[in-house]
């Protein structure tokens, strides 16, 4: 009788010590630590990531290289030809603001990137093409996006807890920039693909686009463009500002740039894209809206927004 209490007695406590040792194992982790791995999984995730918005240099205004040979567009105000683009200038510093909010969180990531706009002007009146001018800017671009993070599981592992869902466009701004893309529309035949606005409040930052309804194109077929834009300092040129849609990965792989364009100086932009083939990687496009004073202006500063969005292309 007394080895069968015994035995029972070992029963009751050893499964008791050991779910309060496990317990003790599983305790959730602090907001301190919850912060540093979402900053993590934010930094890590390629939707944040802007490849192809560094032109690596002045190029010509309608550029395409990977698909076909490069192509010069005689500027629609004067007879030299324009190049004319962005160039880096050492490392992107890259911020983030974390808000947790229970099972949710929002991250914003503020991008700073030092930058040099290049300009070059070339005489191509004779049968060689001299460079007249050139022209380096130095100026400082300011990015923000937002992405929505949740937790799906609790194995008490912040890293392997919590996903980003769904994220916001990339919205760039040079220094003191007064110009804005108000709203950019893309279609298909008669389907639109993409409708986004902005304002001053920059609500652009509150669209969401989940992974399940992550942008997918069609290789090889035509977009429409409709770009809406605001510049209350317009420059001497009707239209004031050049706006460009420019898409791929980077130089030398696969990068395209369009210009669209404003025949009724009324603020609103048209254009045909074609989309490049079918690519496993994941691409990126801009929307570009320029003052033309940053081009033709040796002493204006750089006025420059864009808006930036991860896409990809597949055939279904």
């Amino acid at each position: 009788m007394k080895n069968l209490i015994t035995t029972l007695i070992l029963i009751t406590v050893v499964p008791t010590f050991l779910i309060f040792i496990a317990c003790e194992n599983t305790t959730a982790p602090d907001i301190n630590e919850i912060v540093e791995a979402l900053e993590e999984i934010v930094l890590a995730d390629s939707v944040i990531m802007i490849d192809g918005l560094d032109d690596e240099g002045a190029i010509d205004l309608e550029y395409s290289e990977g698909l076909e040979k490069a192509v010069g567009d005689t500027f629609p105000y004067d007879f030299f030809l324009v190049r004319f683009g962005k160039k880096f200038s050492g490392s992107l510093n890259k911020d983030v603001h974390i808000e947790v909010n229970g099972d949710t969180a929002i991250a914003l990531i503020t991008t700073t990137i030092n930058a040099k706009f290049i300009i070059h002007l070339l005489d191509t009146t004779n049968s060689t093409v001299t460079v007249i001018d050139s022209v380096k800017k130095d100026f400082t671009i300011t990015t923000k996006q937002n992405l929505k993070i949740a937790k799906f599981r609790n194995t008490g592992n912040p890293r392997k807890d919590w996903k980003v869902v769904a994220f916001t466009p990339i919205l760039g701004r040079s220094d003191n920039c007064d110009l804005e893309i108000t709203n950019i529309k893309l279609f298909y035949l008669d389907t639109t693909v993409m409708d986004i606005s902005n304002d001053q409040n920059e609500s652009l930052l509150d669209f969401y686009i989940g992974r399940d309804t992550f942008i997918h194109f069609k290789p090889n077929v035509r977009f429409d463009v409709l770009m809406t834009v605001e510049n209350p300092t317009p420059f001497i040129y009707e239209p004031s500002e050049l706006a460009l849609v420019h898409y791929g990965l980077r130089r030398g792989l696969l990068k395209i740039r369009k210009p669209l364009l404003d025949p009724e100086n009324d603020n609103t932009f048209t254009g045909k894209i074609k989309m490049h083939g079918h690519n496993s990687h994941m691409c990126r496009i801009y929307f570009d809206l320029i003052d033309l004073a940053s081009i033709f202006d040796k002493n204006a500063p750089v006025n420059f927004t864009f808006w930036g969005l991860p896409y990809r292309v597949r055939r279904h």
